[in-house]
């Protein structure tokens, strides 16, 4: 599993931000929660799950939503390395999502939490 756009490719999986992708980051990192896709050709990242008790969930992010912004900045030019690291943070700080919806512009704040899984992992 890895977090970079497979080539050739219209979709492609870029940041399950669960458990797996993250153990690299240690204990005190956590993210939003949720499993992202990123268009090759027009840079668009996509968020394709929302699993339940995840900070994304609370937050209100759903399955479809178009990630805009994040803290400012546009995702079109980011490589999904550069994603993952503007998601990724000390868990309980928040970054900001401004993200379309059924043709609507949102503002999130998204607090960055525990990974599922992370409680079992060992210190």
């Amino acid at each position: 599993m890895g977090i970079a756009p497979t080539p050739g490719r219209d979709m492609a999986p870029i940041l399950p931000l669960l458990l797996p992708l993250l153990l690299a980051c240690g204990p005190s990192a956590g993210s939003i929660g949720a499993v992202l896709s990123k268009h090759n050709a027009t840079g668009q990242v996509t968020i394709r799950e929302v699993p339940p008790n995840m900070e994304a969930a609370s937050a209100g992010l759903q399955p479809g939503d178009r990630i805009l912004l994040i803290d400012g900045r546009d995702v079109r030019p980011m490589n999904a390395e550069q994603v993952h690291e503007a998601l990724v943070g000390p868990i309980g700080s928040t970054v900001a999502l401004t993200v379309e919806r059924d043709g609507r512009i949102l503002r999130l704040e998204v607090k960055r939490g525990r990974l599922r899984g992370e409680a079992a992992r060992p210190k």
